[in-house]
């Protein structure tokens, strides 16, 4: 499986968020600034300084396991709802089936929590258009159109569907 390496799934995921926009908990309106050594965002309010990490901007949130990991998983999983934790373990290369069976189920509790949470976006928003970022992943739209290709040409989805909170 052909999956971009660790810093280029970073450095996407910074990209995203970036687009997406920022907001400190401290209201402070001058943004944040990215702190290599630390690999997070950090507040530009000397008095606040909050740090917020990739992952926890994201579903990924607490987990440990690096991003091409949950990248090349999400994908296994979105062409095939049926995909085991052993097949993963294979396809991604990974040495610990237990890993892959929690991440797995990570991702099948994530997917069903979409139909909730599209409901929740309709009533707040007035509007029965849903982002594609609270889509669940079989609908996507990456089973036919997506299904000869390799996950590093589809990963925005991905990451924008991770990113989705």
């Amino acid at each position: 499986m052909n999956l971009p390496t660790e810093s280029e799934c970073a450095e996407r995921l910074k990209e995203l968020v970036l687009e997406r926009g920022l907001r400190c908990k401290c209201n402070d309106t001058r943004g944040f600034y990215w702190l290599r050594k630390k690999a997070c965002f950090e507040c530009k309010n000397r008095g606040c300084k909050a740090t917020l990490y990739l992952k926890g901007l994201t579903r990924m949130r607490g987990s440990k396991l690096p991003f091409r990991i949950w990248l090349g998983a999400i994908y296994l999983y979105v062409i095939n709802q049926d995909v085991t934790a052993t097949e993963m373990q294979e396809q991604l290369g990974y040495d610990t089936y237990s890993t892959m069976w929690e991440l797995l189920e990570k991702i099948k509790t994530l997917d069903a929590e979409m139909p909730e949470l599209q409901e929740r976006y309709k009533r707040e928003k007035d509007t029965n258009l849903i982002p594609n970022h609270l889509l669940e992943l079989s609908w996507l739209g990456f089973m036919e159109s997506f299904i000869v290709r390799e996950p590093s040409e589809v990963q925005n989805g991905i990451w924008d569907w991770l990113i989705g909170f």
